[in-house]
């Protein structure tokens, strides 16, 4: 598997995320990390709403082999050395164990719920917000 942040690549990384991870972004205010397996899109991180302390990071995986460390850490990375932020924030569907599972393990934490937030399949859901500080992110240093 290759990580990819080819621009040429954006949208089409962005048609295939879109839906799994409940956005509609402006491509032009965003970056992205790509995960590809061979020609395979296999999962996408996309950065959102800037503003120099916090950063909104939207992500999909098509296979949990997708989190491999060195992934992981190029996420970080750039989120906490290259744009130099001092948080992020990812929200999600509140009753998707999954993903509030793969957050908490990543060291995001949990800190509320906002009713009727997120547009999934055309309901309004409770999205669950998650934070990480850099001091306590340990895939960066």
């Amino acid at each position: 598997m290759e990580a990819t942040f080819d621009e040429s690549l954006k949208s089409v990384f962005y048609e295939w995320i879109k839906d799994k991870a409940h956005i509609e972004i402006d491509l032009n205010l965003s970056s992205y990390i790509g995960f590809m397996d061979g020609d395979k899109i296999v999962g996408a991180v996309f950065f959102t709403d800037y503003n120099g302390h916090n950063i909104f990071m939207h992500m999909a995986l098509d296979n949990p082999r997708v989190c491999q460390r060195r992934f992981i850490k190029n996420v970080f990375n750039y989120v906490f050395n290259q744009a130099g932020c001092q948080r992020a924030t990812v929200t999600c569907d509140n009753n998707y164990g999954k993903i509030n599972k793969l957050l908490a393990g990543l060291g995001f934490v949990k800190e509320g719920v906002m009713k009727d937030m997120l547009l999934v399949k055309n309901k309004f859901v409770d999205a669950a917000i998650y934070g990480m500080y850099k001091e306590n992110c340990k895939w960066v240093s």
